[in-house]
């Protein structure tokens, strides 16, 4: 990123000098101005919008602590409006506290082209996107992405590579089997659906493969993966197979399929889920506390930085924020053996 130090060395000139030479303040004469103006072409400099319209308040004897801008909230016109929505809610008050104003925009309206969509944003001034989490991987988006800076809830985008929040599930299983272990479990199963696996880019079956890889203990059990043979048929003929202790899930599913065969939880097995099924699910079994909130906290965060320091497109190389979680022992898993 070019700055205004950079500009005054290769002009030979002062800071304070570059800065009244780019405001066109009448104490530059018009040849310094053209001189500076032109090297800070050539250098590819961008003012940044929010440091320039904060300094004109200050000069015009405004004080205020943050400035408002506004910011974007793209979602799927196919999930309907966003406002019900936790992480949505939580963006805005986020975004509120740091002097901003979030609104949501659908990225994928049928009516809503990409060029005009962009032609809105830039007459309302956004200088920052916020893309939502979504429950299916978005292979791609279409936009003109050069100026603004973008942040993505979540690991489902997969095109543009963008800056994203997304939760630690690898470090969540390290702390997760290692919790087990205390509990005596040795016969750890993961059953998961493979579309939920590819949104967290494989951090589930990465892991427990580690794991079971580590720990001669534990004996290694094949996972049960699947998508469209999700069921609750071929999820039994696995069970059978492999009998397992405890079994690592997401969602309800698993557990409300194993007390329909009249299983005792956690007596006879063990559940835990690491995720709910779908992001408005409440898990009933014991669990990771996947707050999306505390995600759409960090992405404004993100968007904040990335603005205040004048970075604005795609990143060459993207940064992925990942967060922990809390264990939430819902009791369907054995107490930790004394």
């Amino acid at each position: 990123m070019v700055t205004i130090r950079d500009i005054a060395e290769k002009a030979g000139v002062s800071k304070s000098t570059v800065s009244l030479a780019l405001r066109g303040n009448s104490n530059c004469s018009a040849k310094t101005k053209q001189r500076i103006t032109e090297i800070a072409k050539g250098l590819g400099y961008k003012p940044n919008p929010l440091v320039t319209a904060n300094m004109t308040h200050m000069r015009g004897g405004v004080r205020r602590k943050n400035l408002l801008s506004n910011l974007a909230y793209f979602y799927d016109h196919n999930r309907g409006l966003p406002h019900s929505r936790p992480s949505y809610s939580t963006a805005s008050e986020r975004a509120d506290e740091l002097g901003f104003a979030l609104e949501p925009f659908p990225y994928n309206d049928p009516k809503l082209k990409p060029d005009r969509l962009y032609r809105i944003l830039r007459s309302r001034n956004v200088q920052g996107i916020v893309i939502g989490e979504s429950p299916t991987v978005i292979p791609h988006i279409e936009f003109k992405w050069n100026d603004f800076a973008v942040v993505s809830i979540g690991y489902t985008l997969k095109d543009p590579r963008v800056d994203r929040i997304g939760f630690d599930h690898g470090e969540n299983l390290v702390r997760l089997f290692h919790d087990l272990e205390e509990r005596k479990y040795r016969r750890v199963g993961l059953a998961l659906r493979s579309d939920f696996d590819d949104r967290v880019t494989h951090l589930p079956t990465s892991s427990y493969l580690g794991h079971q890889f580590d720990q001669a203990s534990s004996e290694s059990l094949p996972i049960y993966m699947e998508e469209k043979n999700w069921n609750k048929t071929s999820f039994f003929k696995w069970f059978s197979k492999h009998k397992p202790d405890c079994i690592i899930t997401i969602g309800n599913e698993v557990g409300d399929w194993l007390l329909s065969k009249n299983l005792r939880i956690p007596e006879d097995i063990g559940v835990f889920s690491i995720w709910g099924g779908l992001i408005e699910q409440t898990v009933k079994y014991s669990h990771y506390n996947v707050s999306l909130e505390m995600l759409a906290r960090a992405a404004v965060d993100v968007i904040s930085d990335r603005l205040n320091s004048n970075t604005r497109g795609i990143p060459v190389l993207r940064r992925s924020i990942l967060i922990s979680s809390e264990l939430v022992d819902l009791n369907s898993v054995r107490p930790i053996a004394k």
